[in-house]
This record gives structure tokens, sequence and C-alpha cells, in this order.
């Protein structure tokens, strides 16, 4: 599941959504202005894009 939220709202929520990330492997869409600006996603993910970035993957 992929949730979307706002610069405040990621404020307000940042712990809820680090423990989403964390524990469910969801990952949240940071947006400002109603455009996407950065995703939180669990660190397991990425590390494992990292490990991967050598065969084909894009990195950050």
């Amino acid at each position: 599941m992929t949730e979307r939220m706002g610069i405040r709202a990621i404020r307000e929520h940042i712990g809820d959504r680090a423990n989403a990330a964390h524990y469910l492997g969801e990952h949240t869409i940071v947006e400002r202005n109603g455009r996407p600006f950065a995703v939180l996603v669990p660190y397991a993910w990425w590390e494992q894009q990292q490990n991967t970035e050598g065969q084909g993957a894009l990195a950050p």
C-alpha cells in the first residue's frame, strides 16, 4: 500500500508513517503543492535497491 501526504500532514504523522514503513512495508509519497516531492520507504527496501545498483537499478 502507498499513502500520499502533504508536507504539513507528514510533519504531524512522521512517527506513524515511519512505523508503517518499517513494520508494514508501506511507502509514503510526500507531496508539496500537490506534486510528488519525496518518498518515505522501508530501510530494508532501500538497502536492497542499493545492493542491486550495480545490476541495472537506478541510483537514488
